[in-house]
């Protein structure tokens, strides 16, 4: 189904043809398990410190007044008990794509316009009508904080309902439950990538988006893309030394904010704020309020065969690898 819009960047000649299935089947079927680690261990002016100390060639999503004046969002998974029956965080994967679908939105807004003037030009993010008090008001606007998410209603993971976390998340399947038979939890990358499409499709917008996805994404790529204004989801695998299936087992979902040419990233994290730590989950869902956490990426992955490159100091898993990316790209 989306043989056109996969770019494999894995020598394939490395692998073996079980080798092959395996991969295959890990990062189209597995879902991530995303256990989250609070930290306050920095504030928000570290990151004048790490742009001195790792040179001035970076590069950040622009910002749009209405509604994304700091660049990319970075909306918080932990919000509304959004939690699987073990008790996990497990929205990831639609924090993530709310990120970038809420920039783009961003993008083709009406830039004279404000959060709750009431005015929805661009229909990838629609007003969903939260039954809350308006923030900020004064109209119901499909950028309005609560649009995000509304504490005044639960996730009925039974119905298309909610607000646009919510929302994104029936449309990819997180902890199945559009198919409830099941009990898989997270959000599995085929999913993620049927979800996406449908949602592009249904606001009349295939024509002008396209999805795509990569596996074993170089660090070259990425950056190029990024530079290009498109929209970047990582996907990261566990990296556990002792237990050699755990990037297979073991995934979480980013979106990249920024990045730089020497070997740093930027990224919006929906579950663990590292360079602006809050104890309010719902404080990111003001878009002008980020971490775009940066980290130092490594080139020697010790998994080479399912990454070029990861993050030794992402501390949630010990180490990240970078074994997909979803592109979400317009057509120019």
């Amino acid at each position: 189904m989306y043989k056109n819009n996969i770019n494999k960047e894995i020598p394939l000649n490395v692998f073996s043809y079980a080798s092959i299935l395996l991969v295959l089947f890990v990062v189209l079927i597995v879902p991530h398990v995303s256990p989250m680690i609070l930290t306050n261990s920095s504030s928000c002016e570290i990151i004048e410190t790490i742009h001195k100390e790792c040179g001035s060639d970076w590069y950040y999503l622009p910002s749009y007044p209405n509604y994304s004046p700091s660049g990319l969002p970075d909306f918080d998974q932990r919000q509304d008990n959004w939690k699987n029956r073990a008790g996990i965080w497990t929205l990831c994967g639609p924090t993530a794509l709310a990120n970038v679908l809420w920039w783009f939105d961003s993008k083709h807004s009406d830039q004279n316009g404000t959060p709750g003037d009431g005015i929805d030009i661009y229909p990838l993010v629609k007003d969903y009508h939260a039954p809350g008090v308006l923030e900020p008001g004064p109209y119901s606007d499909d950028h309005n904080y609560n649009n995000i998410n509304d504490l005044q209603t639960t996730w009925d993971r039974k119905t298309h309902s909610g607000e646009l976390i919510e929302q994104i998340a029936w449309y990819v399947n997180t902890d199945k439950c559009r198919n409830p038979i099941l009990t898989k939890y997270g959000t599995i990358l085929f999913d993620m990538i049927f979800g996406v499409k449908n949602w592009i499709k249904d606001a009349g917008l295939q024509g002008d988006l396209k999805v795509e996805v990569i596996f074993k994404p170089s660090f070259s790529t990425i950056n190029e893309r990024l530079q290009n204004n498109d929209g970047v989801l990582l996907r990261f695998g566990k990296c556990i030394f002792d237990f050699r299936l755990s990037p297979l087992l073991f995934h979480h979902y980013v979106s990249v904010a920024g990045i730089n040419s020497d070997g740093y990233i930027a990224i919006s994290d929906p579950g663990w704020d590292k360079t602006y730590p809050c104890s309010d989950s719902t404080i990111h869902n003001d878009a002008s309020i980020v971490s775009h956490d940066i980290y130092k990426v490594n080139f020697t992955s010790p998994f080479p065969l399912l990454s070029s490159w990861w993050i030794p100091e992402y501390a949630v898993y010990k180490g990240a690898l970078v074994i997909s990316a979803i592109i979400i790209s317009e057509n120019k």
